[in-house]
Formats: C-alpha cells, sequence, structure tokens
C-alpha cells in the first residue's frame, strides 16, 4: 500500500466526521501512535510552510 503521508485523515469515532489535527499535538494522537504522530508532523509542516515570511532579494 503507497500512502502518502499528506493522505493520512484523522475521524472522529463518535460523528465519523474528519478532525483537524492540532498544531500543539494531543493525548488523543500519541493514542494513535505512528499514525497519528505522522498526521500531527504534515500538520506542522504545512503550518511552518504557510507561516514561513517571504524572502526579499
Amino acid at each position: 500500500m503507497n500512502t502518502k503521508s499528506e493522505d493520512i485523515k484523522i475521524y472522529n469515532p463518535k460523528t465519523g466526521k474528519e478532525m483537524e489535527v492540532p498544531l500543539e499535538g494531543s493525548l488523543g494522537l500519541l493514542a494513535l501512535g505512528a499514525v497519528g504522530l505522522r498526521a500531527w508532523r504534515v500538520a506542522r509542516k504545512k503550518s511552518r510552510q504557510q507561516n514561513k515570511p517571504d524572502k526579499e532579494i
């Protein structure tokens, strides 16, 4: 199975709705193990890329 880390989605088991991964992490993500950790790393990386100031030449 070839899955890109950007394709990871975390769902709320009670509602079945997709959850947003908090940048500061959570105990629930840790409980998910490697999948939760990978989802957090992807969310953190996207946030850092969006908040990076453009370099002026």
